[in-house]
């Protein structure tokens, strides 16, 4: 009795072997038309060992960073990855301007994970999806930022200031070439999308992007070209530039003394601002006429009203107190000692004295310069400086004169200046547009003009006094010259921009 349970127990055993076996079978993996098809998740570790992934193949469309890896089993497609992904395996040449770099993968530590790219295609396959998987990079951006750098500092181009002259009279021109650089963020961008471009060439240019700054032009340029244009004038070239942002001055003869002529009018102005408070509709018409159309007589009624009269006599008191007002302020030659056109009358029909100036005075070289009425560059742009910062609220004609002036009648006095309608002579050089705000007079044999310009690249205050001993210096050839000056400063604040290959 006691073997039967013996049997029993080893036939059960034997059963129980006989379903293992059966269960295993049932569990091993199974592939359909070329895609990767997973085991079930219950599959025991040691079925794996039965088809690894890197042999499973892809289907027939599969591409891996633009690569055609279909039906290539996983190791197939990482080799073959390895060996077309030139990005990896190949130095790149960029070019910027004449600047040339070789960026090899091993300089910035290129890598790209081409077994976590197979291993996403295979992913995708296992679900069903189209195989199309994006190449991916890895870099030491910081590498990459020093190689830019050098690269950078290879190419760079300082913009250069040169000077275009022509057949013209005088004509001077400063022009710049504009400076170029490389972009850093946007190269560096560029780079980094070409490195992960599956078809990336071997090559890529980079852009140099033109300086938005312009190059200052010197002091010492622009009074090379000051000398050399009053050495081509047959006579005496006066010149005053101030450069109102930085106080700098750039001079010629600038004490040199020269006829008064209308640029005399501007005391005047400042000399009716100063003694009327306000003025009536007659005076607005003077002051009017006076400025914008350069008339005599309105400037002499001016110099009249000034002193509370009216007439040629009180005309000559009122240029007698203009006198005493601009030697208080600290001006030695600037003065009128007879108003305009009043000689005949005040002199020879009245028998009045009339102080002459020196036969020659102030600095040489001296010029034949009107006895009654005369000026300096320096001295006549002074008048203009104090009455530029008298309108922002600053300057010895506030300190002096209070009780009239303010920074805004000031600003009147430069506004009605900006309508002045000559346009021949220093407004010829500036462009349409920009501002100045000027006096110009002439003589027989002097010509002048002195103003402000308000520019793009700064504001300037400009004196040009040209004298040629003749019987008559004549409008065609002393206004362009006149003009050609100021076309110079002009450009030496806003010089010509050139292209790169002018």
């Amino acid at each position: 009795m006691w073997r039967w349970p013996r049997i029993a127990i080893v036939w059960l055993c034997c059963i129980f072997t006989l379903g293992a076996c059966g269960s295993e079978q049932s569990l091993s993996p199974a592939s359909s038309s070329g895609r990767l098809v997973s085991s079930p998740t219950t599959t025991i570790a040691s079925a794996t060992a039965l088809q690894p992934a890197g042999d499973s193949t892809l289907t027939p469309d599969a591409q891996i960073a633009g690569i055609n890896v279909g039906g290539l089993t996983g190791a197939a497609a990482t080799a073959k990855l390895q060996e077309e992904l030139t990005v990896i395996n190949r130095p790149l040449e960029l070019r910027t301007g004449t600047a040339r770099m070789t960026l090899r993968p091993e300089d910035i530590d290129l890598q790209a994970p081409v077994e976590d790219l197979v291993a996403e295609a295979l992913r995708q396959a296992e679900n069903g999806e189209p195989v199309r998987v994006d190449l991916e990079i890895t870099l030491d951006e910081a590498a990459l930022r020093n190689q830019l750098n050098e690269l950078a500092a290879t190419a760079a181009v300082t913009p250069t200031i040169s000077l275009i002259t022509s057949t013209e009279t005088l004509s001077r021109t400063f022009a710049y070439t504009p400076g170029q650089s490389l972009d850093f963020e946007k190269a560096l961008q560029q780079v980094e999308e070409h490195l992960r471009s599956p078809q990336a060439t071997q090559r890529l240019t980079l852009d140099l992007e033109s300086d938005p700054a312009t190059p200052q032009v010197s002091r010492e340029q622009i009074r090379e070209q000051v000398e050399a244009m009053a050495a081509e004038w047959d006579g005496i070239v006066g010149f005053y530039l101030h450069n109102l942002t930085d106080g700098e001055t750039i001079t010629l003869n600038e004490n040199t003394v020269f006829s008064g002529a209308s640029v005399m009018k501007v005391p005047i102005l400042l000399q009716a601002y100063i003694n009327l408070e306000e003025f009536d509709e007659e005076q607005q018409q003077w002051l009017r006429e006076m400025i914008e159309q350069s008339d005599n007589l309105s400037a002499n009624d001016l110099l009249a009203a000034s002193v509370d009269g009216q007439g040629t006599e009180d005309a000559l008191v009122g240029a007698r107190a203009m006198n005493d007002m601009l030697r208080d302020l600290g001006l030695e030659h600037t003065y009128q000692n007879l108003p305009y056109e009043a000689y005949d009358y005040l002199v020879t029909l009245q028998g009045i004295p009339i102080q002459s100036g020196p036969a020659q005075e102030g600095a040489l070289p001296y010029t034949e310069a009107d006895p009654l009425v005369r000026t300096t560059p320096a001295e006549m742009s002074q008048v203009f400086l104090w009455i530029d910062q008298c309108s922002k609220g600053e300057g010895i004609l506030l300190e002096r004169f209070e009780s009239t002036l303010n920074a805004e009648r000031c600003q009147e006095m430069l506004d009605r200046l900006e309508a002045n309608e000559d346009a021949t002579r220093l407004v010829s050089g500036i462009p349409e547009g920009v501002r100045v705000e000027h006096k110009s007079g002439w003589v027989e044999d002097m010509q002048a003009d002195v103003g402000i310009v308000r520019s793009p690249g700064g504001d300037f205050l400009l004196a040009v006094y040209l004298y040629q001993k003749n019987d008559w210096l004549r409008d065609h050839i002393a206004a362009p010259v006149i003009g050609a000056f100021a076309h110079m400063v002009y450009t030496a604040y806003n010089p010509v921009e050139l292209a790169q290959d002018e």
